[in-house]
């Protein structure tokens, strides 16, 4: 027996259009046994509008539900465009910090949160970031409780060294490349795979592995301004293939609720 995924239904529903009727959940729904009745659909209809993620007007099969901001923001796609896209000013912001050995547990969830913010790691406790970093820092004091060992500085002028060099290093775009090249090869995420699909099952199946696989290739990817990317990058590749497959799904979403 399925089950929906209400998290899962509710990006579908985002992908495929702004308004939705209960006989088109009906027709939606078809595929998952446990929802096959109209009490286990208002059910999930309920949940979603009890955390605001949905809105309804009217009653019965009447209703028509349209997807709030918030529901939006739940499931919004990442906007990586305007990073690349973002001129940057030249200004490599430098991260140190000195925490003894008798701290060792403080010096590793520091270490786990620059990295969690994708900072570079440029070697040892030297840590460097091409855009502001004073909030990150903050927040990392303010949620870590580490104290004063840091110490930041801005770099304008490079020398024995070039500003590829310190991305190459910084970086593991080794690592970052097969990620991405793992999402552009990856083989169910086809047009046929969408064109086949008969019912939410299979759709929903779809949508849960273009996710898992659209962010995993992005874990590590920090995203820099386009003028600091290696020449190999295929982080636009992957962002361009995301965007076709998700118009695809949106397409096929709304023949299935129609049909």
């Amino acid at each position: 027996m399925q089950r929906v995924d209400y998290a899962e239904l509710l990006e579908l529903f985002m992908w495929g259009m702004d308004k939705l009727t209960r006989p088109t959940f009906c027709n939606l729904l078809a595929g998952y046994e446990e929802y096959a009745n109209r009490a286990h659909q208002k059910h999930l209809l309920t949940r979603l509008e009890h955390q605001r993620l949905i809105e309804r007007a009217g009653r019965g099969s009447q209703a028509v539900y349209w997807i709030t901001p918030a529901g939006r923001e739940r499931v919004s796609a990442m906007q990586l465009q305007p990073l690349w896209d973002e001129p940057w000013d030249g200004l490599w912001r430098v991260v140190t910090f000195d925490v003894p050995e008798s701290r060792r547990n403080d010096r590793k969830r520091l270490w786990q949160a620059l990295r969690a913010r994708k900072l570079g790691l440029l070697q040892r406790s030297v840590w460097v970031w091409p855009r502001n970093v004073e909030s990150i820092l903050n927040e990392i004091i303010h949620a870590q409780g580490i104290p004063e060992c840091f110490c930041g500085f801005e770099a304008r002028r490079l020398f024995l060294c070039t500003d590829a060099e310190v991305v190459a290093a910084a970086w593991d775009f080794e690592e970052i490349t097969r990620r991405h090249k793992a999402y552009l090869d990856h083989p169910v995420l086809t047009h046929r795979a969408v064109k086949n699909s008969r019912d939410l099952t299979r759709l929903a199946a779809l949508a849960r592995a273009e996710r898992t696989a659209y962010e995993y290739a992005f874990v590590f990817d920090p995203l820099l301004p386009r003028l600091l990317l290696p020449k190999a990058y295929r982080g636009m590749d992957v962002q361009q293939r995301h965007e076709e497959f998700r118009q695809l799904m949106r397409q096929r979403l709304t023949a299935l609720a129609s049909g």
